[in-house]
């Protein structure tokens, strides 16, 4: 069976599961520090599954640049292993309302083990198959770096059981930076970039339609009860332009690249899992909108998501030197500086003065950015005639 369709299936799954979990997270009782802080265990076990997948996709993507064909065989495999990612928001949610029981630390710590497991028996099949595959070996693949962030896990079990609870929680975030940085130590590089471009695509799909889902109904069905909900859709609208702004950025830059390193792909994976909290901070906004502290983590989460943004094409430009088009649209860093120093300073007349000025000046930062970009079109045109 020709791999791309399973591929274009295995991502589809992959970006729904690490963005519908961001629905799981509660809303703040109030717009306080305390109350937001108080979500910050359901966030860093999003954080968790979000990289434990992502982790999970570079792999697979790393093994399917050198794969045609999938046998039934590992087909099942990868079903079976799908069937455990899918899993991952439900007990993800009970264990961050449950931190301190063992029950949700072992079931969520289990869940990462079989996960883990089914991958690897399904890299295992596709490797059986393909044994003539000369390029499969290139890829050096250790059982030590399968082996390691399972045994952390299983300790993790041990501390769990004998004098803190939450050891499970702590030893599966162990465990995915350890197979992070095994994969970075490969040094790879994609000339082809379509498959990561797809799952760009599909994670923003999803987020911007998770967006809506968020808007309450209104309560009854004349104009007054709609317009009563006038700032939950301005806050929807500035969201819109906020993720879509991301993904012409993203379309734009990917024209332009020809090849992509494991930095710009976690760069760009992290503006992402900053930018699948947009429903979340857009609904508490919606909810606090004179209120500061909403305001304020909307305009840190974009500052992150351009800073993110920065360093991917810093990363795609220095793995791409050659690549004329590249350097010169992004010779310098205006777009990003500027959205960055707007948002800033908007962040202090908000605490001043006028809270809801924070996310307005994300709106007028992105009107600023497309200038910038248009400017960088027109510039690679003259390029190209040249």
């Amino acid at each position: 069976m020709n791999t791309n369709r399973f591929e274009t299936f295995y991502d589809a799954v992959l970006a729904i599961v690490i963005t519908i979990l961001v629905l799981k997270i509660p809303q703040p009782l109030t717009p306080e520090w305390g109350a937001f802080f108080a979500n910050s265990v359901n966030i860093t076990t999003y954080f968790i599954v979000f990289l434990s997948i992502i982790n999970i996709w570079y792999s697979n993507q790393n093994l399917f640049q050198h794969v045609d064909t999938v046998t039934n065989k590992a087909l099942i495999c990868y079903g079976i292993s799908i069937f455990l990612f899918s899993l991952f928001p439900y007990f993800a949610s009970w264990l961050s309302l449950n931190l301190y029981s063992l029950a949700a630390e072992t079931i969520f710590g289990l869940i990462l083990i079989f996960g883990n497991i089914s991958h690897i028996i399904s890299v295992v099949v596709v490797f059986g198959a393909n044994k003539s595959n000369e390029k499969l070996k290139e890829l050096n693949i250790k059982k030590i770096h399968f082996i390691m962030p399972l045994v952390v896990i299983l300790a993790g079990f041990i501390v769990s059981y004998t004098i803190y609870t939450p050891g499970i929680y702590l030893a599966c975030l162990i465990s995915v930076f350890i197979s992070i940085i095994y994969n970075r130590k490969q040094g790879k590089e994609f000339e082809d970039t379509e498959r990561f471009e797809a799952l760009i695509d599909a994670i923003i799909a999803i987020i911007i339609t998770i967006i809506v889902l968020e808007i309450p109904t209104a309560v009854n069905g004349d104009l007054a009860s709609l317009l009563d909900l006038k700032l939950e859709f301005a806050a929807y609208a500035v969201s819109f332009i906020v993720c879509f702004n991301m993904w012409d950025f993203t379309y734009n830059l990917f024209e332009i690249v020809n090849k992509i390193n494991y930095k710009s792909i976690w760069a760009i994976a992290l503006c992402l899992f900053f930018l699948s909290l947009i429903p979340y901070l857009t609904t508490f906004v919606a909810m606090n909108f004179h209120e500061f502290v909403p305001q304020l983590m909307y305009g840190l989460d974009f500052l992150i998501i351009n800073i993110c943004a920065l360093i991917a094409t810093y990363q795609m430009k220095k793995v791409d030197q050659t690549n004329k088009y590249l350097q010169t649209a992004f010779q310098n860093y205006n777009n990003f500086i500027v959205n960055i120093i707007i948002t800033c300073i908007f962040i202090v007349i908000g605490y001043y003065y006028y809270p809801p000025i924070i996310i307005l000046s994300c709106l007028l930062s992105i009107i600023l950015a497309w200038i910038f970009m248009y400017k960088k079109i027109n510039l690679l045109k003259i390029l190209e005639n040249d």
